[in-house]
């Protein structure tokens, strides 16, 4: 059974997760620190990169940056804290220009007590959820978390900071899978209103964000469902009609392979949120 919890602040939001199936290739918005805790620690792959998890390794995730988490077949659950952290929060607060990513490399290095701070803030979230303090100690402990992992990387590769700019062609194609994405348009619609074949759009569009133009759909899909389970109480059914699903057991497949827990139990959770 999954469970969560969820600390909502200026930074972004917390989520405690336990998990026991396999997170597809997914992205966020949001950057992402994700923290083995206890039980199966299992190995998520982050771009070409695959990163193994444990008590002396978080991972770091850039905001649309893709990545999957794969744990035993044996069904052997494990824990994990996971910030997802608004990146202008995170460039403002690091004194990054808005065109740097925040990680160069996705595995970071976690010392004794970095690891022992983590459990002690899970800890202190499921005893009292409703702290006052508690958003002042999660920034602390996030910046710590960027301390670690800038001590990480090698000066030289932080020239791998900086982002380009998108094409224009992928800019208006973006904008148009927003505009449509509880309509579900199809993406050789897509690739015609940006005057490029199917084969040519998925491959510029790949090379320019990283991501298929599926997985960055099922994205902001995934947005607008969080969204709407947190803002709304439509039943779930409408839920899923309204992004394109054709049963709710479609939609509760999609949402526990791209966020590791039925809607259902987000929603709960959400309402109880500080």
């Amino acid at each position: 059974m999954s469970s969560i919890r969820l600390f909502r602040g200026e930074f972004g939001h917390v989520s405690v997760l336990n998990v026991a199936s396999n997170l597809v290739t997914h992205a966020h918005a949001e950057a992402h620190f994700i923290i083995w805790l206890g039980g199966s620690p299992g190995e998520m792959t982050v771009g070409a990169e695959r990163v193994p998890l444990g008590p002396r390794a978080a991972v770091g995730v850039n905001s649309l940056q893709p990545h999957s988490h794969a744990l035993p077949c044996d069904g052997t659950s494990g824990s994990f804290l996971a910030f997802y952290i608004d990146p202008e929060w995170a460039r403002r607060r690091r004194g990054l220009s808005p065109d740097r990513q925040l990680f160069v490399q996705p595995s970071i290095p976690l010392d004794h007590w970095l690891h022992r701070a983590a459990i002690a803030l899970f800890e202190r979230l499921e005893e009292n959820p409703f702290d006052e303090l508690a958003d002042d100690e999660i920034e602390r402990f996030i910046d710590s978390l960027f301390d670690a992992a800038d001590a990480s990387e090698p000066a030289l590769d932080r020239r791998g900071r900086h982002r380009a700019t998108l094409d224009y062609r992928v800019r208006k194609a973006i904008a148009l899978m927003r505009d449509n994405v509880c309509e579900r348009i199809s993406l050789d619609e897509v690739a015609r209103s940006v005057g490029l074949s199917r084969p040519h759009f998925f491959a510029l569009f790949k090379e320019q964000t990283r991501l298929t133009p599926n997985v960055y759909w099922n994205t902001l899909r995934m947005e607008e469902a969080l969204r709407q389970l947190r803002s709304t109480e439509e039943p779930l059914i409408s839920v899923a009609c309204s992004l394109g699903f054709n049963s709710p057991g479609n939609f509760t497949r999609f949402f526990r392979d791209h966020a590791g827990v039925p809607p259902m139990l987000y929603r709960e959770a959400s309402r109880t949120v500080v």
